[in-house]
């Protein structure tokens, strides 16, 4: 994909990261993309629309899909990661949100890999959100200020925004620590060995 193509969405995005763990069935990526202990507390895909991505995914060369034959079951498509569809969701999973709105889906499923794949990298990748996030609140406030004087819609809804970001600021501070937390354990649980 360059930059001129449109970007997935989030979970198509989340069907890849499910594949650089090697190759699955689309039942079992189904089961993975809905777990309500994991990634499927962000949201809900129903397997009808999970397939019609894998078919999206296969036609832009993101994944490759090998029926299976078996004399005990009905065939049965195993799907696999390109190289193309590695790199970019390695590209995807460092970048940053750009909208506050994209992020409950988009930040969450990429704290899901990360903290999966590259544990290492979180404590980074939340540095890098929550400065984009500061600049969102500093920026809502701003305009928040032009209303201050009125009681006017423009002004509670720029409220309820600069509400909002903080939220995320505040969850993103709280994370950091986390995520320093989980680097020290895992750095323990090495030198265990």
């Amino acid at each position: 994909m360059n930059k001129h193509q449109e970007f997935l969405p989030t979970s198509e995005y989340a069907l890849l990261g499910f594949l650089t763990e090697g190759p699955c069935h689309g039942y079992d990526l189904h089961k993975r993309l809905t777990d309500q202990e994991g990634i499927g507390m962000i949201w809900g895909v129903k397997i009808a629309n999970m397939y019609a991505q894998l078919d999206k995914l296969a036609s832009k060369g993101l994944i490759t899909g090998k029926i299976q034959t078996s004399q005990q079951r009905p065939a049965r498509t195993e799907y696999s990661l390109t190289a193309a569809g590695r790199k970019e969701f390695e590209r995807w999973l460092f970048q940053l949100v750009d909208h506050p709105r994209d992020f409950r889906h988009e930040f969450m499923a990429r704290l899901y890999f990360l903290s999966r794949h590259q544990p290492g990298e979180l404590e980074n990748q939340v540095d890098r959100q929550l400065a984009v996030c500061q600049r969102w609140l500093f920026n809502t406030v701003e305009k928040e200020k032009v209303f201050s004087q009125t009681d006017s819609f423009s002004r509670l809804t720029f409220h309820f925004r600069v509400s909002q970001i903080q939220s995320m600021v505040d969850w993103l501070t709280w994370l950091k620590t986390q995520a320093q937390k989980m680097n020290r354990n895992e750095a323990n649980n090495e030198t265990d060995y």
